[in-house]
């Protein structure tokens, strides 16, 4: 990454944490379930982790705090937030999936969470699943989670994006969301239906997949109260991807 889009605004993530909490919950609750959790379903121990894309490493913080669940190592482009993450007790390094060299392979998991695989180009997401997928061990799984192109969320989110909305047409439909804050987020280029990851994920050698989704409130409800996540992708704002080689 040329330059550091974050610089200067490294701590957005936790502030926006400590903001929105019961999001941020329910977000851990969808991620653990997706690291416990074959594609089909039955329960299983994520083993060693690599985690792509850790922002400032709260999630991967919660993991250990709530479930034991540490994560062995991590990468984040953004030398701003890796320095929190770092500051959190967690092997970060800077690089972005497409240039890592992966050097503690195999990973028994590896996790792209809050979207990180949305700053991947569309024409390098597969040569990436494919070099995550040959990195991991031979019952290895990769997990996903993402804001769906298809969702209200992402709706929304993409048409400010896309479109040049003007914020306070969109302002009051984000209040209760995690991007609540339209001046100091930074949004994922590349937005996709959940079936077009399912369908690139299978064209770089994954063959099993399961989904699990959480916040199935319209956006200015998602703070409203936290939820265990529930199959599925179909409804979620938030929704995870399981998929098995």
């Amino acid at each position: 990454m040329s330059q550091d889009p974050y610089k200067g605004n490294a701590t957005v993530l936790d502030d926006t944490r400590r903001q929105r909490p019961n999001i941020y919950e329910s977000r851990l609750r969808l991620l653990h379930k997706a690291l416990t959790t074959t594609p089909e379903g039955e329960a299983s121990d994520p083993g060693s982790i690599l985690s792509i894309g850790v922002g400032s490493g709260i999630f991967e913080t919660l993991l250990n705090q709530r479930y034991g669940i540490e994560v062995r190592q991590a990468i984040e482009p953004s030398a701003s937030l890796g320095a929190q993450a770092r500051a959190k007790g967690l092997n970060t390094i800077q690089a972005t999936a497409q240039e890592f060299d992966y050097d503690q392979a195999p990973y028994d998991t590896i996790i792209y969470n809050g979207s990180s695989f949305g700053f991947i180009p569309d024409d390098e997401i597969v040569d990436t699943f494919t070099r995550n997928r040959n990195a991991l061990s031979p019952n290895g799984r990769i997990v996903l989670t993402d804001v769906p192109a298809e969702s209200a969320l992402g709706l929304v989110l993409r048409l400010r994006q896309t479109a040049g909305l003007d914020d306070a047409l969109v302002k009051h439909l984000l209040e209760g969301t995690a991007f609540f804050n339209v001046d100091t987020h930074l949004y994922k280029p590349y937005w996709h239906e959940i079936p077009w990851y399912d369908h690139a994920l299978k064209e770089a050698g994954f063959e099993r997949i399961g989904h699990w989704q959480t916040l199935l409130e319209n956006p200015p409800y998602h703070n409203e109260e936290p939820h265990d996540p529930e199959p599925g992708y179909q409804r979620g704002n938030y929704v995870a991807i399981v998929a098995g080689i």
